[in-house]
């Protein structure tokens, strides 16, 4: 394991035993498994590495990149907005995607 591997498994190490003190950009799950594959399922999951490697400007763009139904991608973002995950920034009369949380952490066993 490398410093940085030991510096970010001890910064999660903290912040599962403190969820109080944790850094803001650190979401601490403590759903079921089935509940967490039903809220981070691969098509949400593929919105947020989209938003954070291309960082699109406004969410036809990042329909555009996605190649999927603005309804879906859509629905998709409301979910992940209601857990946290990800935020909106209005930009004139448009509204920027960004993803509110560098680290996700869940349990592997329930």
């Amino acid at each position: 394991m490398d410093k940085i591997d030991k510096m970010m498994s001890r910064m999660l190490d903290y912040a599962i035993a403190n969820p109080g003190n944790a850094p803001n950009r650190v979401l601490i799950v403590n759903f079921s498994t089935s509940s967490i594959e039903k809220i981070l399922t691969p098509a949400r999951l593929e919105i947020l590495k989209v938003i954070l490697h291309d960082k699109p400007k406004t969410v036809g763009r990042l329909t555009a990149l996605l190649k999927r139904p603005k309804e879906s991608v859509s629905r998709d973002m409301r979910i992940l907005s209601n857990y946290g995950l990800l935020s909106f920034v209005r930009v004139g009369r448009e509204k920027m995607p960004k993803v509110e949380k560098d680290v996700i952490t869940m349990p592997l066993t329930v």
